[in-house]
């Protein structure tokens, strides 16, 4: 490595000097040519003598726009123009131009030229328009005026730069096994149980169109045949780039803001946030909880999984689901010790505001679905619109229509600065229950006022993140279509509100959060939910950055109640790879303590252990983790003195299959697009993306499985883990993918011998100081110096090199045998 850094140095820094006057050069250079050794006659200055130069000729290169790369390796073509024969000029084609994004008035105002059968844009055309090569960095560098260009953003691009990414086919899993063996005397009746639960997304993707199919399986003691596999939805969708929108065909879930999400089959075609500018873009839910044990947390919308992940014990946050529109979710948390907790959330965005002028829409049509894929209930059509009318007032409104059932919300959103960010909404619906209501017409209005302040100088947020009050005869399309075709008996809300408050106490380095919840209903008892948060960093002595933190609940249900405290207190160890811990539980059944020990192994996989008691008994707990470059894994397991003995696995991963090649990796999202990259069939080479680096595998390929929709991102190849026989020619590239899109991006890795090498003519002159070596890729890998010298790099044993100068191609050298691992010098390199 030491060698072959200080080889590159040298050559560098010949060139360097070389070049250094032309940087800032536009007119021809006359060099002093006395302090080389060669005759002046042997030097090709065709490089050197302008600014820039490049010979003629066709070059594998990345598109850079105002030091933005927009394209990676391309076929680009330098040509002598008609107006100038002392310069080359890059071919810039219609395809090319078309991704600069420059106003539309440009279309009109450019001209263009014809060159070896190409239609390349007149740069002239353009005032101030530089393009200029970088054969020796591989770009193509191209420079305009910020004036000309349609839009610009750090990290957002527009339209005619997104990429619908290549055909391929995908498939994603996430699955948990679970074994549990009940001790003699625990509650179980059983002496062992096995459960596994998976679930994921497998489809195609064909130019802009993706389509696919989510499922699920089950399996174990308490899977039921008919239910062991199941398609959850099927269906296809594609980008609409003019009009920011998404359009979906099939199976599918309603997602507007303004009416209750329910499942149907049909068309939907509704604005996309991400394709807005990142500032613009929407909302999430979160879910938050307490794990008494180690545990699996399951989140469902009706018995559709749309979530599912271990976490250890104590308190957790999920942050990371993706928005799917308003309604209930159903959360389980599934206890290593056999118990189950169950609790459901409401989801719904916060406010309504839309930016001045902004208009967004949903348009749906199709008909109510049942989980096992039967339609039942009447056809209907909805839209829902959001209009920016200034720049603190919003409208929006809606209908949703079917033959037996209408509803009409309208409302608006206001900033009310400096009080905060409120919303109000009014819905009415109107529904023949038919038979099952003698034709009776059930009529109705719901009521909705969200509120939301944020106080920055005292570190705050309060929100009153939704009251609803709605009348008893007010009906959801789903509980329409529960009622009246399916005779089932929904709970019918009544009133719900949700308080949350968060205080910062920067001194004391100290958050309290604090949430309220209460909801009733028409036909059962009401639920109230209270919670308290209170955490803390402090110091002591000499140890930094402790941690504790306490939670406290109360449910009220049923007449029933259900008071709980949860303390933990964190103490990292003097490598900053680990800690210890205390956490302790209690409620009005139950009591634990634990001690914890947690610490890194390595960058990719950590593990934790920990001991207490809990109601008198012993129980022993651990958990690893470990995310590698094609999958996530986690094992745990638990001991419960005389009860049961838990073990649990979990692992996340993928498989993308393309023309261009396949990987396995760890696992995606149906909507995320996911790259495969090609290292030019170079295996182990670490690329950078989002997340965690991944490695190529034997065939040169990797994918980063994550990637974001709509924002520009980019891809590195980590220079300091290369293979001792590998260079990399580029090693970062940027991509800019639509929703779903299997991206694809081509990184120019050389992999073979380094060779200080001699090239000889026949008539044993050497080619001119200055003259390019190329290889079958068409890629510069070398420039010929003093006495025809040339450090090159990739080289395989009968391999064959071109050398050009004057604009063309004087000769091939060919590869011989090479004996030795080690950088091969002052070979000797005919060049016929």
């Amino acid at each position: 490595m030491k060698l072959r850094t200080t080889i590159k140095i040298f050559t560098a820094s010949v060139v360097a000097v070389i070049q250094i006057n032309t940087a800032f050069a536009e007119e021809a250079i006359n060099f002093n040519t006395s302090f080389l050794d060669s005759d002046s006659q042997e030097i090709d200055f065709s490089k050197f003598s302008r600014a820039n130069y490049v010979m003629p000729g066709t070059y594998l290169l990345a598109t850079k726009l105002n030091n933005n790369v927009i394209t990676s390796d391309e076929n680009i073509l330098f040509y002598i123009p008609e107006y100038d024969p002392e310069i080359t000029v890059p071919c810039i084609t219609p395809e090319l131009f078309a991704q600069l994004a420059m106003k539309e008035e440009w279309q009109n105002k450019v001209s263009w030229t014809a060159q070896d059968k190409l239609q390349c844009l007149d740069i002239r055309t353009i005032p101030d328009m530089q393009a200029t090569g970088d054969i020796a960095d591989n770009k193509l560098n191209i420079r305009i005026p910020q004036a000309y260009m349609a839009y610009s953003d750090p990290s957002w691009d527009p339209p005619e730069r997104w990429d619908d990414g290549i055909a391929g086919f995908l498939f994603d899993y996430n699955a948990t096994a679970t074994h549990s063996k009940y001790q003699p005397g625990s509650d179980n009746d059983k002496s062992s149980k096995t459960d596994v639960v998976s679930y994921g997304d497998t489809g195609v993707n064909l130019g802009a169109w993706r389509v696919r199919a989510e499922w699920q399986a089950t399996g174990g003691d308490n899977a039921e045949h008919s239910k062991r596999w199941r398609w959850n939805q099927i269906y296809a969708y594609r980008a609409l780039r003019d009009l920011s929108a998404r359009l979906i065909f099939g199976e599918q879930y309603l997602t507007s803001e303004l009416f209750e999400s329910f499942r149907y089959i049909g068309m939907s075609m509704e604005t996309d946030e991400n394709m807005f500018p990142p500032l613009l873009r929407g909302y999430a839910p979160e879910v938050a909880g307490v794990a008494r044990t180690n545990a699996t947390v399951i989140i469902r919308r009706g018995e559709r999984i749309i979530y599912q992940e271990q976490v250890s014990k104590g308190p957790f946050r999920i942050r990371d689901m993706n928005y799917i529109g308003d309604g209930t979710l159903n959360v389980t948390i599934k206890e290593q010790d056999g118990s189950e907790q169950h609790f459901t959330i409401e989801t719904s965005r916060l406010s309504m505001l839309t930016r001045p002028g902004q208009f967004l829409f949903k348009l749906a049509t199709g008909k109510p679905l049942s989980d096992d894929h039967k339609t039942e209930g009447p056809e209907f059509g909805t839209g829902s619109f959001s209009r920016g009318m200034s720049n603190n007032t919003t409208l929006f409104s809606g209908v949703l229509a079917a033959t037996d059932y209408q509803n009409v919300s309208f409302g608006i959103g206001r900033d009310i600065a400096p009080f905060g960010v409120f919303s109000a909404k009014v819905s009415y619906s109107r529904a023949n229950m038919g038979d099952f209501a003698d034709k009776q017409n059930k009529t109705g209005g719901s009521y909705s006022i969200t509120y939301s302040k944020e106080f920055d100088t005292i570190n705050s947020q309060l929100t009153f993140a939704g009251y609803r009050f709605s009348e008893r005869d007010y009906m959801t399309m789903n509980q329409f279509v529960d009622l009246r075709y399916r005779g089932g008996n929904t709970d019918n809300s009544k009133e719900m509100y949700n308080i949350i408050f968060n205080k910062v106490f920067p001194s004391l380095r100290m958050n309290v959060y604090l949430n309220y919840s209460h909801q009733t209903f028409w036909n059962k008892a009401s639920i109230n939910n209270y919670s308290m948060t209170l955490s803390r960093n402090f110091d002591w002595g000499e140890k930094k950055n402790l941690s504790m933190s306490m939670s406290a609940y109360r449910t009220e249900s049923d007449s029933t109640k259900d008071n709980g405290v949860y303390a933990s207190l964190s103490v990292p160890l003097d490598d900053n790879k680990g800690m210890f811990s205390y956490s302790g539980s209690y409620n009005k059944n139950s009591h634990s303590n634990n001690v914890n020990y947690y610490t890194d192994i390595d960058n990719s996989s950590n593990y934790s252990l920990s001991a207490g008691e809990g109601d008198g008994k012993v129980n022993l707990a651990g958990f690893y983790t470990n995310e590698g470059g094609n999958n996530y894994l986690s094992l745990s397991g638990t001991y419960i003195q005389d009860n049961v003995l838990t073990v649990s696995g979990q692992s996340r991963g993928g498989f993308t299959l393309t023309r261009e090649g396949a990987a396995f990796h760890r696992s995606g999202n149906s909507m995320a697009p996911r790259i495969l990259v090609d290292t030019s069939g170079t295996p182990d080479i670490d690329v950078r993306g989002t997340g965690k680096a991944v490695r190529s595998n034997a065939f040169g390929k990797a994918i980063i499985p994550t990637a974001t929709a709509y924002s520009r991102g980019q891809l590195s190849l980590d220079l300091d883990a290369m293979p001792d026989n590998a260079e990399a020619l580029t090693s970062v590239q940027q991509a800019t993918l639509t929703s779903g899109a299997i991206g694809y991006r081509k990184f120019n890795v050389v992999e073979g011998y380094k060779i200080m090498g001699i090239i000889a003519m026949n008539d044993n002159t050497h080619p001119p100081f200055g003259a390019s070596v190329m290889n079958d890729k068409n890629a510069e890998i070398g420039i010929v110096a003093d006495n025809g010298s040339a450090y090159l790099t990739g080289i395989q044993p009968g391999q064959k090199l071109t050398v050009a100068w004057n604009g063309q191609t004087q000769c091939t050298v060919r590869i011989p045998e090479i004996k030795d691992d080690n950088v091969q010098f002052n070979m000797l390199l005919p060049c016929r």
